[in-house]
Formats: structure tokens, sequence, C-alpha cells
């Protein structure tokens, strides 16, 4: 083994070799020394300079060339594009994925553009989207690039800063900028902003309009070229005291425009401050005073006569208030004023007086809260509604009746919205007349009218049963006479049988018109049934009415009466012949409609209805019939061509039906009268809808029959009549005594026969009875006329309408017996 030479081995050894190896050694050593402190001094300040580039929020970044393309980032940067800690040496197309698409191009463009220049500076700013959060910032990055002799780039050293708030705070700063410059060029003055040096910065479209100049030229323009002599010395004096004051000062001047034309502009000016509190120049704005100067002038020499001019407008003024107080004292109208905030600010003597009142009791007040309306229920608030209204703009006008100190009275009233000369509302005005005498005037008219038409119809009813009677009279006393022969008789007894048949009609068409009929709803196609009268109608109407039928639907159903259906589609198509004497054409069309129109002052109604309308040829209806051809024994055919009831039958018909009627005529082209009636769902069963078939007269077989009639005289017939017919009858008075009978024994009878009309309770009531108390016992009732029976037309029980015939009350009995009797009681 070799012996380790020591420093002391060497001192002693006097060999030169030996002495320069540990010189050498040491020198050695030394190096080392220093590169260590060297390094650690370097540590150091890498570490500093860490700190510092965390601390400022700058990244480092390298870029290497020489031997390809290397990356080197620093934690700071990593940090700033949101880089984990291995990305610190990324690749080239990590770094170009990250940017922002928009930018891409741009920036790579540029990093090469720099790298293949022959400058040592590179600089940019580029969006970025950061890997970590997705979040969009951006960059400023600043660098140095290091070339060989050549100039060709070797490396790129440089530091990125992340400058998103900067660039946020220039974008809005841009965007504030932005702003005052198109509110500025939208503003209709010039608007000028001025450095310390006098020269303009910005000038708005406004003062670039008034010299005629483009942007460039007008914030060099010089204004004392265009300032009018006269004002110039003034305005400099004036301009230079403003602006060494530092204070807002303003200037008025007359300034020739692009036109030529001399204006008068008042110009405001307002010193300009940085965030520091320095003054840096002024904003100015100029407005055309010229109209303004002209109505100085002309006020001026207005003035000279101004006091003369108020004198004769203040006697007009006050002459024209007279007259108007004149007029509104004198009216007979209630007239007054009220405020926006609604109170009565005037009140002519005519409301006055109606609540016996002077202007100190109600002046003030809140219109709605005056006598006028206090004593009245509700009015208070249909004021204050309509008091709204006209606040709205909006007119009001009604109809009320008022409780006043003068009386109960009917007014007209209105109130007005009331404007000034802009059109603002600033007040209302009520008006109301008083329509207590109009209103009775009318109804005696109504009354008169009323009267009237009784009159014709008693009139009517009257002549026709007087006709009838004669008749009946006539063929009655030739029956007395022992020696008539047989078949005159038979003949005398077929009349009467006849009068009466129609004398029952005449009161059925009646109390059609009166909508007091006892009707039979039932559900019927309404397309068949027109089918079928249209060819019971073509006999009456004659070969020369040609009559088509015109059904647009079909399966179109509705609820009503089939043999009063019938009869009023019958009279309607008989009145369109008779008003086309020599021929013509007649069409029933059958339609759905959604509504029916306004009739005869009747709002229309909305739904589903069926419209059954007759249209003829021929001579029409003049305009003064078309509101009276409803009206009971209005005709205007000529004596004993008609009775003037079967459009009353019609109307009456369709009215108690729910449904209406309506007439359309222009005279010498013809007339269209149109049936509305609801729509019905069809009927689950048939759907074939027609009348009641007659059943064959039969005898009564000893069924046992209580007959319920006060009246002796029609209680005795009935009961003899029943017998004929072989009937066991037993009669009472009167409801009650029908009940007593069935409480002892409900089995002693097999039907209950029963008048409508009576004391106490009714028939239908007495039926409504029975059916609750013994739901297997028949009930018949009969009536000639009777309002319970139209008014509740459903109830389902058997009606036999009087007068009837023998074998029409046969049928009806018969039919009531053999429907009850599987029932079991």
């Amino acid at each position: 083994m070799q012996a380790c030479i020591t420093t002391a081995d060497a001192l002693n050894d006097p060999l030169p070799e030996t002495i320069a190896a540990e010189r050498l050694r040491q020198h050695l050593e030394e190096i080392a020394r220093e590169r260590d402190a060297a390094y650690r001094a370097l540590q150091e300040r890498e570490a500093e300079l860490a700190q510092i580039q965390r601390i400022a929020g700058v990244g480092g970044l390298e870029i290497d060339l020489r031997r390809g393309v290397r990356n080197r980032r620093t934690p700071e940067y990593l940090l700033i594009h949101g880089l984990p800690a291995e990305a610190a040496e990324e690749t080239y197309d990590e770094w170009v994925k990250r940017i922002y698409p928009a930018d891409r191009t741009r920036t790579v463009d540029r990093l090469f553009a720099a790298l293949k220049s022959d400058s040592e500076d590179y600089s940019d700013k580029y969006r970025i989207i950061r890997q970590n959060d997705g979040e969009i910032r951006w960059i400023s990055v600043v660098g140095k690039i290091e070339r060989d002799a050549d100039g060709r780039a070797l490396r790129l050293i440089g530091a990125d800063i992340d400058a998103t708030d900067q660039m946020l705070a220039q974008a809005t700063l841009q965007e504030s900028e932005e702003r005052f410059r198109l509110i500025a060029d939208s503003a209709p003055v010039p608007i000028w902003v001025t450095k310390l040096d006098r020269k303009r910065s910005f000038a708005n479209q406004a003062y670039l309009d008034f010299l005629g100049l483009p942007f460039e030229e007008a914030i060099d323009f010089d204004w004392r070229k265009v300032l009018h002599p006269d004002d110039l010395p003034h305005v400099l004096q004036q301009s230079v005291q403003g602006e060494a004051s530092l204070k807002p000062f303003v200037l008025e001047a007359r300034y020739k425009n692009a036109k030529g034309e001399w204006r008068w502009l008042r110009s405001e000016s307002q010193p300009r401050w940085d965030p520091t509190g320095r003054h840096i120049g002024f904003i100015g704005v100029a407005h055309d005073i010229t109209a303004a100067k002209q109505a100085e002038i002309e006020l001026r020499r207005l003035n000279e006569t101004l006091e003369e001019r108020i004198t004769e407008r203040t006697a007009q003024l006050e002459s024209n208030e007279a007259q108007l107080r004149a007029i509104l004292e004198t009216s007979n109208q209630y007239q007054g004023l009220v405020s926006l905030a609604g109170e009565l600010l005037y009140a002519n003597n005519t409301a006055l007086a109606g609540i016996r009142a002077t202007s100190s009791d109600v002046i003030g007040k809140p219109f709605w809260d005056t006598p006028w309306f206090t004593a009245s229920e509700g009015m208070p608030a249909a004021v204050r509604d309509a008091f709204n209204t006209v606040l709205k703009g909006e007119p009001v006008r009604m109809e009320m009746r008022l409780r006043l100190p003068i009386g109960e009275r009917y007014f007209d009233f209105s109130m007005r919205p009331l404007r000034d000369q802009h059109g603002e509302i600033f007040g209302a005005v009520p008006e109301a007349v008083d329509i207590t005498d109009r209103r009775r005037g009318e109804e005696a008219l109504r009354q008169s009218q009323k009267m009237e038409a009784i009159g014709q119809l008693t009139g009517g009813v009257a002549h026709d049963f007087n006709n009838l009677l004669t008749i009946i009279r006539s063929a009655t006393d030739f029956l007395r006479r022992r020696e008539l022969p047989e078949e005159r008789r038979r003949r005398y007894v077929d009349a009467i049988s006849d009068t009466v048949e129609r004398a029952s009609n005449l009161t059925a068409q009646l109390l059609a018109f009166a909508r007091r009929q006892p009707l039979k709803p039932q559900v019927f196609n309404v397309g068949t049934q027109v089918e079928s009268v249209a060819q019971l109608v073509r006999p009456l109407v004659g070969a020369r009415v040609q009559i088509e039928v015109d059904i647009e639907a079909p399966d179109c159903f509705t609820i009503a009466d089939i043999a009063q259906f019938e009869t009023a589609l019958i009279n309607l198509a008989i009145n369109a012949r008779d008003a086309m004497k020599d021929g013509g054409h007649l069409t029933i069309s059958v339609k759905k409609v959604q509504d029916i129109p306004s009739l005869r002052a009747q709002p229309a109604r909305s739904g589903d209805f069926v419209a059954i309308s007759l249209q003829d040829t021929g001579t029409g209806i003049a305009p003064e019939h078309i509101d009276a051809v409803f009206e009971p024994f209005f005709t205007t055919k000529e004596v004993g061509k008609g009775t003037g009831l079967g459009l009353s039958q019609a109307f009456g018909f369709a009215k108690q039906s729910e449904g209406d009627i309506a007439v359309t005529s222009t005279p010498g082209q013809g007339a269209t009268f149109t049936i509305y009636l609801p729509q019905a769902p069809s009927p689950v069963g048939e759907k074939a809808a027609a009348a009641i078939a007659s059943e064959s007269a039969t005898t009564g077989r000893g069924y046992r029959v209580l007959v319920v009639e006060d009246n002796d005289d029609v209680g005795r017939f009935s009961t003899e009549l029943l017998e004929d017919l072989g009937y066991v009858v037993r009669r009472v008075a009167d409801a009650n005594a029908a009940l007593s009978i069935l409480s002892d024994d409900e089995f002693a009878v097999d039907l209950v026969f029963s008048d409508v009309i009576m004391p106490g309770m009714n028939g239908v009531e007495l039926a409504g009875v029975i059916r609750e108390r013994y739901p297997g016992l028949p009930v018949v009732l009969t009536s000639g006329y009777s309002n319970v029976l139209a008014e509740n037309a459903h109830r389902g029980f058997e009606l036999i309408q009087k007068p009837y015939s023998v074998e029409a009350l046969s049928r009806i009995l018969r039919k009531a017996i053999s429907e009850k009797l599987p029932v079991a009681r």
C-alpha cells in the first residue's frame, strides 16, 4: 500500500516535487471551498428570485433551440398556467393547445416571426385556457433571444405575467370611452374635451356638423375665426378668466355655422382632473340659445305694451269666466269639477239644489263621499271606480238611481277627463241629467203600449172565439129540434167537434206565444224531422213553390217538443207561401252555429245551437213591420186570410225551448226566418225521433180511477165520461182528500186523474207526492193552461190538454195503466 503524504511530511521532505504537490492540493481545496460557497450563494439567490417571482406573479420560461426544442418552466409559471409540477418541461404542442383558439394562430406566428428576425426582444399578449380550472386568463410575456454569430436563435428566456386584471381594466376603460363617445355623438349639442395647451382631444358629431369639418381638422380649428366680431373681445377676456379660475364658467356669444348662419351659443366648461387631483384640461358643451335670445328680444319688445295687454286679457278672462259661470249656474244639468285627488272643487247651483246644500258643505270632500251618493247603497264605490277609469283617460257613462234629499231621482250620469294644454289629465268633469220625468213618461208609454197590445190581443181572441161560439150555438139550437133528420144531426155534431178542435188550436197558439203551453221535450234529429216536415209542406204550398232542403249537419240533435217544432215550421212555410203568390223558391236549411246573434235589444248568446232557416223569394216585409211580425193577431194579409198567430206561435215555441227566432228581409227580394234551438247530444238508443204513436181507444174494463177536480161541473162531467168508458170512478175536490184516501188504502185505486190548477196543493205537486210515496201508482194530469206545467215540462207525468176528446182520454188512461201494471206496489 502506498503511504499517504501529509502536509507535515511534505514540509519535512525537501524534495521540490513533494512541495509542489502539496501546494496544488491546497489550491484545489480552496477552489472547491469557493465553488461550494458560490453554489450556496446561487441557491440562495435562486430562492430569493423564486420568492420575488411568486410575490410579483412572474413565471420564468426557457425555450432551448440548440438541440431541437426543449422547454423549461419555473414553478411560478406552472402556477400561473394552472399546470402540475410534472409539466415543467412541457412540449411545444402542449403549450399551443393551451392557447385560446381565437388567439392561437396569431400567437404562434408572432413567436416564430420573432425567432426568425434579428431582434433580441420578444413580447406578446395572448389568452390561455388554464388547465386546472378551465378559466380564460390573459398572459403578458417578455423575453430575450440569444443568437449565435450568424444571428440564428439559440435560446429564448422570458417571463410570463398574468395580465387578466390589467386587460379587463383596459377593456372596461375602452368600453367606457366608447360609451362616452357614443353618448356624446348622440347628443344634439356640441361637446368637446381640451388639454392644458387648449387643443381639443375630442369633439362629438354635433361639434363637427356645426363647423362642417372632419374630425382631424375640427379638433385643430381656431374658434375665433367664426366668432362674431362684436362678441370677440369680451369672450376672450371671460375665457381667460374662467380657465384661470379652475372653476366652471359660462360664455354666451354668436358663432357662424357651416351654413353661414349666425347662431347664439351658450357654452359651459368644467375643469377636468386626473386621479391624483392634477388639473388636465376642460370639458365643454354648447347649447343653441338662438330661439331664447330671439324670444328675449321679443319679450323686451312685448314688455313695452305688457301692462295694456294684461289689462285687456284680464278683462277678457273675467268676461269669459262670467259667461261660463252664468252658463253653468243656469244649466239644468248637475255639473261639477273634481281634482286629480278626487276632491270636489266646484258644483253648480242645480247640483247643490238637488241635495239642499251650499258649496261650503261639499267643496273639498271626496266626490263619492258627498250627499249625492252616500244615501244610495253601492253608489260611492261605483262613482269611485268611475273616477279611477276617467283618470286612465276613458270617459264613463251610466244610468243611476239616487236617493237625494229632494227624493229618489234617476240620472244619466257621465264623467270625462279634464286635460291641460299638454294633454295631461289634471281633473275630471262630472255631469248628470235628471231623467226621472223622462223615465216616467217612457214607463207610461210602455204601459200604454202594453195595454194597446192587450187590447189588440183580447179583441182578436174575442173575435175568433165569437166566430167559433156562433157555430157551436147555432149547431146546438138546431140539435134541440126533434124533427131534425139524423144526417143533419150528425153534421151539426161534427161541426161542434171541429169547432172545438179549432178553438183548442187557437188557445194552443196563444199559449205558445206567451211561452206557457206545456211542452213534451224529446231529443230528435233535426235534419230528419225537417225532411219529414218538408214532405208535409209540399202539398200545402202547391206546385208553383219549389222547396229545397239543405242539411249541412245530418247528425244534429236538439231537445224540444216535436209537435210544436213541426207546427212552427209549417206556420213559417205557409207564411212564405202566402208571400209568393206567383210562385217562387223556398229553401229550408239546417246547420250548427256557435252563438245566437243579438236580437230585439237582447245581447248575443254564445254556445252550441242549431239554426233552422226558411228563406223565400216572396214580396218581403216592409221595414216598418219587421219589429211587429211576432205580435199576436198582427197580420198584413187580407181580412179572413189569416189569424196573425202563426209567427207568434213560432216565436213562443223558440223562446220556451231556450232558443230564439230571427227575421231578415229586403222588400221585393224575400224574407228569411231562422229558429235557433240548443244542441243536444245524440241519444244513446235509437236516433230516430218521432211523436208518440197513437194508441187505439179501449174501455176501462173496471179499472178504478180517482178523479181530483175542484170544479163541480167539470168533475161531474169527467166522472160520467169515465163511467161511460167502463171505469169505476171516485171523485174528490182537492189533493189532501186524495192523499187521505191513498193513505187509508194505497191499493184502493188503479190510477189518479187530476186537474193541475186547484186550491192549495196543485196537481203537479200531488203527482210528485204520489210518485214518492206510491211509485207504482200512475198519475195523469189535465189542464187547459198552467204556468206550473209550462215551467215543469220535464217532470215526466202523462198530460192531456183540455179540451180533450173521449178517444184521447181513453188512450192516455189506458197507456198509463198499461205501463204501470208490471210495477209491484
